[in-house]
């Protein structure tokens, strides 16, 4: 994982920020979080992963129908329902756009949460997950 990992677990391997992190081993498979999802959701999703992946080093940790996006730190995480992808967004600010449907404290964080059915909708919340990407980095 890119930033400052403070530990690796000897098991899974992966990276996080914080010495012996609690965590499941393992990253679950996204086969598995799209079983059975209409393709215009899957085809949705899989942009939006590989339009993430394509920001840097990000792990991506699925279980059941949610799925994490993260350096050492996660900066977005989603659920798939039955219609829409749920995407929360985990930003240093916050924004006023009538698309995120919920938006509040989450630590140092600002969560907003937008529901994501279409390609527009996708590329209107793309912005935000790489402004959330860039500030998950940039901390120590």
């Amino acid at each position: 994982m890119v930033g400052t990992a403070a530990w690796t677990c000897l098991r899974c391997h992966r990276s996080f920020r914080q010495v012996n992190q609690r965590h499941a081993c393992g990253v679950g498979s996204g086969a598995t979080l799209l079983k059975g999802r209409p393709s215009a959701l899957i085809d949705l999703y899989r942009k939006l992963e590989s339009t993430v992946k394509r920001f840097g080093n990000v792990e991506v940790v699925t279980r059941d129908r949610y799925a994490l996006f993260r350096t050492t730190r996660i900066f977005a995480d989603l659920t798939v329902t039955r219609d829409a992808l749920r995407v929360v967004v985990h930003l240093g600010r916050k924004v006023n756009a009538p698309y995120f449907i919920k938006v509040g404290p989450s630590g140092k964080r600002v969560s907003h949460v937008v529901l994501v059915r279409t390609p527009p909708e996708l590329s209107t919340v793309l912005n935000f997950l790489r402004e959330a990407f860039d500030l998950a980095l940039s901390e120590k």
